[in-house]
């Protein structure tokens, strides 16, 4: 990107796509939210029923690593550019690293001004401040301890490790992960099971 070309300003989405990212992330203090977790937490607060946080289309499917295997998994286009419009304001920062198959993993930090800039957000609408905190209130038990995203075979789960006692899971996040017609264990000939019959898939 070119020093003279103008950056639009975050947009609602952006912003508290931002806020997730700082709940599991931080550059002081070297932490990461891999993208395949922020993929399942983004998708898991659009798709919920008392009051959706984020517009994103549920429909929308992109083929990626899960567990180390080609997956369908959920990501909204506009999801994918507002990660890119944060990585060019510099408050997401990207690593990579290498799976076990040999794949690219991608994960993300809320950068040091990422957090600066929330914090002015927040400061400045009680309205963004109101919706912060319900993002971070249904991603944490009822002790108030931050979930964790942890990647089952059959799909992500929300798991309190603080709170263990008392509720150890949350949910396994439905939905998010989408079989293929043509994959080991889905029912042959059944087209009503089929991804390409619901979903438009694309991919990176």
């Amino acid at each position: 990107m070119s020093k003279s070309t103008q950056l639009d300003p975050p947009d609602d989405d952006q912003k508290l796509i931002l806020a997730v990212y700082s709940f599991y992330s931080n550059e002081a203090e070297h932490t990461y939210l891999q993208y395949t977790a922020a993929c399942a937490l983004i998708y898991f607060l659009t798709n919920r029923e008392e009051g959706k946080l984020f517009n994103y289309e549920l429909n929308e499917l992109l083929v990626y690593d899960y567990k180390d295997s080609r997956r369908y998994i959920w990501e909204a286009k506009k999801f994918m550019k507002d990660i890119n419009d944060l990585r060019d304001h510099k408050y997401l920062i990207r690593a990579r690293s290498r799976s076990k198959t040999y794949r690219d993993v991608n994960a993300h930090q809320c950068s040091t001004e990422g957090h600066k800039f929330l914090k002015k957000l927040q400061n400045e609408s009680l309205e963004f401040k109101h919706k912060v905190e319900k993002a971070r209130d249904l991603l944490s038990c009822c002790k108030g301890h931050l979930y964790e995203v942890v990647l089952e075979k059959d799909g992500p789960e929300l798991v309190c490790r603080e709170n263990a006692k008392e509720c150890i899971r949350l949910e396994r996040i439905e939905g998010f992960l989408k079989d293929l017609c043509f994959d080991e264990g889905t029912a042959a000939g059944k087209d009503q099971d089929c991804v390409n019959q619901l979903y438009e898939p694309y991919f990176i």
